[in-house]
């Protein structure tokens, strides 16, 4: 199965067919080939015996959840393994994830709205979280939302059909390109990876890097990178 194709437009060859058939404002499901799927509007049902969350939908302490029913699918089905470029987390791969620091953003998107769309392995599950610094900057955005973009989602794969959740990263203060710092969760591990994406902004100071929790002595890296997030709307380029 042929994997990638150069050059390619926005996302990546094993999902481009199905990711600019499937526009993030408009969501696909389904079965075999991307379709439409549940509306928007419905939010995912709450599993039994699952404790209440506090907060605002979306936040870190109420993430917005994408289970199964929000997954869209392809023909190839998406590899249940990182391709070259993709960024791995344990069983998160954000497609082409290590190639987007150089390349452009009007392949993958416009107004700093950009597909980057996430693969979770066969029944697994993962949550990610805008980085405290960044909040406020950039947003998770899914056509499942019924609350627009959000800093928190989880996001739990079907366990045996191989799919992808089509969403995308927005910023929110007119940037087109900049470091995105990420918490990511596995499951209900208690250590957090704190990964940094870089969405066309070159390469980003201390890509990624895993550890527990994240001392206060590490505030003034991620405050520098949510800096590089915030960019310069007029030029084009990320602060340095």
């Amino acid at each position: 199965m042929r994997i990638r194709q150069r050059p390619l437009a926005p996302a990546l060859a094993v999902l481009g067919a199905a990711v600019l058939g499937c526009s993030v404002l408009l969501g696909c499901t389904g079965g075999g080939r991307s379709s439409a799927g549940p509306s928007a509007t419905s939010a995912p049902a709450r599993p039994a015996g699952t404790p209440r969350a506090a907060g605002r939908l979306g936040s870190p302490g109420r993430p917005l959840l994408l289970s199964c029913g929000q997954e869209a699918y392809s023909v190839p089905p998406v590899p249940q393994h990182p391709q070259p470029g993709d960024l791995a987390i344990g069983p998160l791969i954000i497609v082409e994830g290590k190639r987007l620091a150089t390349e452009s953003p009007a392949d993958h998107g416009s107004h700093g709205s950009y597909k980057i769309p996430v693969i979770v392995t066969l029944g697994s599950t993962v949550t990610i979280t805008i980085a405290a610094p960044a909040r406020g900057q950039v947003v998770i955005d899914n056509p499942y939302s019924p609350v627009g973009g959000v800093i928190a989602a989880t996001y739990r794969s079907c366990s045996r059909t191989p799919g992808f959740f089509a969403q995308s990263f927005a910023f929110t203060r007119g940037q087109i390109r900049g470091c995105v710092p990420l918490d990511v969760r596995i499951g209900h591990e208690a250590d957090v990876h704190h990964v940094t994406l870089s969405l066309f902004a070159g390469s980003c100071a201390r890509r990624s890097q895993h550890r527990g929790s994240a001392p206060a002595a590490n505030a003034a890296e991620w405050a520098g990178l949510a800096g590089a997030a915030a960019g310069d709307g007029r030029t084009g380029h990320s602060r340095r």
